[in-house]
């Protein structure tokens, strides 16, 4: 249904020009830009976490400060209350790539960066590509959901999170632990096993979300949804199950989905395999004996020549691709699109 064809020359050279790190800030500053003001006086952390691609050579300084210098002015990182310090311009080159690396591993207070950065826009050493933001802006409202009129949900793998946890299902797959079939539930939701960043860059392009426990309460509330969109959502219970393949316009992004079936209990906040991945016997795979299961594309983790192809209700990626959506523009606009 969709695949790499199609427009493969535009969008292979703006995957060259557009690095990680400038498409995550991007992200971000799309969101503020539908918020009525920013109210976190903290600066996010992926953005000191990507910092290190800058500072390590992977992306140049130019792009970098043109993005920070963007963030800035879109207030992601606000400067409202920072000080300017005793900088001279003849520090700053060396010392700005430094004190960012210490600030984005803690060394250095986010008033501290924000004041450095703030005295480089005063003194117009950063100067901004205003093509940039433009072409940017373009891009992403091409693959944003904010004004669609469709009702699309993400659903987040609680459930799979939980059992890929410490002393999880795993445990127990590993001849490690005889009684780790029934575990606790994961509270933090952004903290996922393999679809975390999936999930953060969809909710950063406007979807609504759901998760494992919502559905499995109430089946019915994936009825008020257009189109539904599957992470890596192995683990689920058999209500879960019904909802997702009873609902007819849905994309299983990542494979391995509706592998194992599990039960909840919701007194003790726990899940517990009841059939699956070998388990209670070594020749089951499938917990439903689901017949669209899709499991043998999730070791395809590059994602390169990655298509889709169609079932009953909806159609399903035939690669891993928790990698590829933080700059595959390509493929964000075919989740769009669907």
């Amino acid at each position: 249904m969709y695949g790499t064809s199609t427009g493969h020359y535009i969008y292979s050279i703006l995957r060259i020009q557009i690095m990680h790190l400038v498409l995550w800030i991007i992200f971000a500053l799309f969101i503020a830009s539908f918020l009525p003001h920013h109210q976190d006086e903290s600066i996010p952390h992926w953005i000191k976490k990507n910092v290190n691609l800058w500072h390590d050579g992977k992306i140049s300084d130019e792009q970098y400060v043109n993005s920070i210098k963007w963030s800035v002015e879109n207030k992601v990182i606000p400067i409202r209350y920072a000080t300017v310090g005793n900088h001279t311009k003849q520090e700053t080159p060396k010392e700005f790539k430094d004190i960012s690396y210490f600030w984005s591993i803690g060394l250095v207070s986010d008033k501290e960066y924000v004041g450095t950065i703030r005295y480089l826009i005063k003194n117009d050493v950063i100067k901004l590509n205003y093509t940039f933001i433009s072409k940017m802006n373009h891009e992403m409202k091409s693959v944003s959901v904010f004004n669609e009129t469709r009702k699309s949900v993400v659903i987040i793998p609680v459930l799979t999170s939980s059992a890929y946890s410490e002393n999880g299902f795993y445990a127990h797959y590993r001849g490690e632990c005889k009684n780790c079939l029934t575990i606790k539930i994961r509270d933090d939701i952004h903290t996922l096993m393999d679809s975390s960043n999936g999930l953060k860059v969809l909710e950063s392009l406007g979807y609504n979300t759901v998760t494992d426990i919502d559905i499995d309460k109430n089946p019915h509330i994936l009825e008020q949804y257009d189109k539904v969109i599957v992470l890596h959502n192995e683990y689920v219970t058999q209500r879960e199950f019904d909802a997702i393949t009873g609902h007819k316009h849905v994309m299983y992004l990542y494979p391995n989905s509706l592998y194992a079936k599990v039960t909840v209990n919701y007194w003790n906040n726990t899940v517990t395999l009841v059939r699956g991945h070998g388990y209670p016997d070594s020749h089951i795979r499938n917990g439903f004996d689901w017949k669209f299961d899709n499991s043998k594309f999730e070791y395809d983790r590059e994602c390169k020549d990655w298509s889709f192809h169609g079932i009953h209700n909806g159609i399903m990626l035939d690669c891993y691709p928790e990698g590829r959506l933080d700059y595959d523009l390509f493929l964000l606009q075919a989740i769009k699109e669907f």
